[in-house]
């Protein structure tokens, strides 16, 4: 499925994301652990952590939409280092509500350990995705 993410998000092609799999209330998303991703431990930078899930929820949460949802609010927690790449960040729906949709959005290092979990919280716009 076509997503809007990998068109039209800067920060994917800034930090090498690519795009693995989209569909409705569903989004993988990689990026490699090169020098530029990791902080001065020599481990994965919490920023780009963060920003992997963030691109994950937002791909998930706006396949199959016309209109743009928003990040409202996302809590993550770091549960350990990310010492190999690629990292993987998988989205999935838990909750669709009126006007408020929730994901989980769990984030792997290259040897499938789980070093990040969020749940990110969007807001359902009249704003016309871009083309």
């Amino acid at each position: 499925m076509k997503n809007y993410v990998a068109d039209h998000d800067k920060l994917v092609r800034h930090l090498n994301m690519s795009i693995n799999e989209v569909r409705k209330d569903y989004a993988k998303i990689s990026m490699p652990l090169t020098e530029h991703h990791r902080n001065g431990m020599g481990i994965a930078h919490g920023g780009a952590i963060f920003s992997l899930a963030d691109v994950a929820f937002g791909a998930a949460a706006n396949a199959d939409t016309k209109t743009a949802v928003v990040s409202l609010s996302t809590n993550i927690e770091f549960l350990r280092p990310g010492k190999t790449g690629p990292l993987v960040a998988e989205a999935k729906m838990v909750r669709a509500g009126r006007h408020i949709v929730t994901y989980d959005v769990e984030i792997f290092d290259g040897s499938g350990a789980m070093i990040a979990k969020c749940m990110s919280s969007g807001f359902l716009t009249d704003v016309p995705l871009p083309k």
